[in-house]
């Protein structure tokens, strides 16, 4: 399995989280994921990566957005090219078969409709991510950074078949809903949520 990480443009801001880098890297070392970490600070930088790196992957990746977020939306930067709302990215990408999981402040605080129609038209058998504001390293946000990373290092553990949900295998969909309730109960401040197609 890969990881396919957007990382957003935090440089101008001074109160800005460190790179997203190093977990990945725990990850690749711990879990024996793969992964690919690219920044985008404007949409159509995402959309370039979208178009001629990540539609090209297999099935079963994880499309991992690390950036700001706003209700059915991240932001890349601050800046009238840089939000992005889950319409327009589905009608961009290609997750036959994936996950995609919004590492961002409140992008799933939003209607549950739009959520599914971003599965519908984009492909995802799985949507994962934060319904309130969240941090990374600071201690006044719910840690984003320690749920992604459990989240990330049970799947591997749990060898969660992302392929398994796409064609309806009752037992990677029960492990997936198993690990939803845990971070849930582990990261209630969190606010985490977790769709299956």
């Amino acid at each position: 399995m890969i990881i396919y990480c957007i990382e957003g443009h935090w440089q101008d801001d001074p109160t800005a989280e460190p790179s997203v880098e190093p977990l990945l890297q725990m990850l690749c070392q711990r879990d024996s994921w793969d992964y690919v970490r690219r920044n985008a600070a404007t949409d159509g930088e995402l959309f370039y990566w979208m178009r001629h790196e990540w539609n090209k992957l297999a099935e079963g990746s994880i499309l991992y957005f690390a950036t700001h977020g706003d209700k059915g939306a991240i932001w890349l930067e601050s800046g009238e090219h840089s939000l992005v709302s889950i319409e327009d990215l589905a009608k961009e990408i290609d997750c036959s078969g994936c996950l995609v999981h919004f590492s961002a402040c409140s992008t799933l605080a939003c209607d549950e409709d739009r959520v599914r129609l971003f599965m519908e038209e984009s492909g995802a058998v799985a949507v994962s991510g934060y319904r309130t504001d969240v941090g990374w390293t600071s201690k006044s946000w719910p840690p984003a950074a320690l749920c992604d990373l459990m989240f990330f290092s049970e799947i591997a553990d749990e060898e969660i078949d992302l392929n398994g949900l796409n064609d309806g295998r009752k037992s990677s969909r029960r492990k997936l809903l198993d690990l939803r309730n845990r971070l849930q109960k582990r990261f209630d401040d969190c606010c985490f949520e977790l769709y299956l197609a």
